[in-house]
């Protein structure tokens, strides 16, 4: 879970108190908006896609892998999936295998995401 609008606004004033050029930085582009997900195997798969790479270049990989798979992507096809097929959606290797771990943990039940804590 991301840090609410408040915490932001706060942080970043804290900084700014000590910090001039953040200060200017915050009168010309104000605060960034929060950025809050979902909890959940959607969310950590996202995290893992979009490690390393430009905000286009993951939503270009994650609407690769819908087309591929379909809609949520849901675990068992991922699973499924060949490793050619994966990494022509835009998956390297080291992400296939943080991927299909992801999806391991999730179809055996051995990664609860029900009973993480929300924070």
């Amino acid at each position: 879970m991301g840090l609410s609008a408040e915490a932001i606004h706060s942080g970043l004033d804290a900084i700014a108190a000590s910090e001039p050029g953040i200060a200017r930085a915050l009168v010309i582009a104000g605060y960034p908006e929060p950025r809050i997900r979902p909890t959940g195997y959607a969310t950590l798969l996202r995290t893992i896609v979009g490690q390393q790479v430009s905000v286009a270049a993951a939503n270009s990989v994650w609407n690769k892998l819908e087309a591929l798979l379909g809609a949520d992507l849901p675990p068992e096809k991922i699973l499924a999936a060949e490793f050619d097929a994966l990494r022509g959606a835009g998956l390297s290797r080291q992400k296939q295998g943080y991927v299909r771990s992801l999806c391991e943990l999730v179809v055996t039940g051995a990664l609860d995401l029900d009973s993480l804590p929300t924070d």
